[in-house]
């Protein structure tokens, strides 16, 4: 059976996840790098949230439920990777990487 062109609903979705999945990996790469301490992200993370709910009176409620949930999901794993990191006495490595040159 041949496949449909996406709809409205899930070309949104899509786009939904592929910044999301940006914006974590983005998150994790400043964290590994040691540009931004846990606690700047975990504040910044807050500020959304709560900017989220400031707005949550003219958006539609599901969305900005999934939103919120979202949010606080990578809040808690980042606090939960902070804690488990602390309890080892691990501290993040800089990783190296080759820097391309451009072509």
């Amino acid at each position: 059976m041949p496949q449909r062109a996406p709809d409205k609903k899930h070309k949104l979705g899509g786009q939904g996840q592929a910044a999301l999945w940006l914006g974590e990996s983005l998150i994790l790469a400043l964290l590994e790098s040691n540009l931004l301490e846990i606690e700047t992200i975990l504040e910044a993370i807050d500020i959304v949230i709560g900017a989220k709910k400031a707005k949550a009176a003219k958006d539609n409620a599901y969305v900005c439920r999934a939103a919120l949930t979202q949010l606080a999901s990578i809040s808690a794993s980042i606090a939960a990777a902070k804690a488990t990191s602390n309890q080892a006495g691990v501290e993040p490595r800089p990783r190296s990487r080759q820097r391309r040159s451009p072509s």
